[in-house]
């Protein structure tokens, strides 16, 4: 051991090893790189793999990953709270109409139900399912297209894009809203996932790839 040195002083010595150490982050992809095989624009580095799609995102005006401020959970939550009270209300004034239709009573609880017979019942509890799910899946779509965001949302300063910043598709919605169905089915799990993931993802924003960012 008589030729011992320190790290830093073999280190410091040796060209490949700092030129290792000269590495930085792709804006693009978080990957590390070799500055020397990067470009530098306004702060930040890109690897040559990505400089095409990240100038294109420049020209387009779209925003670039990592320039978000994501949606905190609590927010969401407040914003879940409200949605869910508004789709409430108007399942509840759905099923009034309903029962006055089919029940001939406004009141279209059990009691109403089990009086007009057992058929009657069912074919109620069916309808009113169906009328249930097409009422969420077109306030989903409706609001999120038109504005990127459903009142909840929409109160609490959020926006819903995809995570290059654009804007999603009728079809990502709608299997959006399905994949939240497995998140509430997993004791609620696939929510919480947002307190803690990095770009506070919930388990059906990993599967349909979206992200809520704060819009204001």
């Amino acid at each position: 051991m008589a030729d011992w040195v320190s790290l830093a002083k073999s280190r410091s010595g040796d060209p490949a090893a700092n030129d290792a150490d000269d590495t930085a982050a792709c804006a693009v992809s978080g990957k590390r790189f070799p500055k020397r095989e990067m470009i530098q624009y306004e702060g930040q580095w890109i690897s040559a793999e990505h400089r095409d799609a990240f100038f294109q995102r420049i020209r387009e005006g779209v925003a670039q990953p990592g320039q978000f401020t994501y949606g905190n959970f609590w927010p969401r939550f407040c914003a879940k709270f409200i949605d869910g009270m508004i789709l409430g209300m108007s399942g509840v004034v759905i099923n009034v109409v309903l029962g006055v239709i089919m029940l001939g009573t406004a009141n279209y609880f059990t009691g109403a139900q089990r009086a007009a017979g057992t058929t009657t019942a069912i074919l109620f509890q069916v309808i009113s399912s169906l009328l249930g799910l097409l009422l969420g899946l077109a306030y989903a779509v409706f609001f999120i297209r038109k504005y990127s965001a459903t009142p909840g949302k929409m109160a609490l300063g959020l926006k819903l894009v995809r995570p290059d910043g654009s804007q999603l598709g009728v079809g990502r919605i709608i299997g959006r809203h399905f994949a939240e169905w497995l998140s509430a089915m997993i004791l609620l799990i696939g929510y919480i996932m947002a307190a803690s993931d990095a770009e506070r993802r919930a388990l059906h924003d990993r599967i349909c790839d979206t992200r809520v960012i704060k819009s204001k």
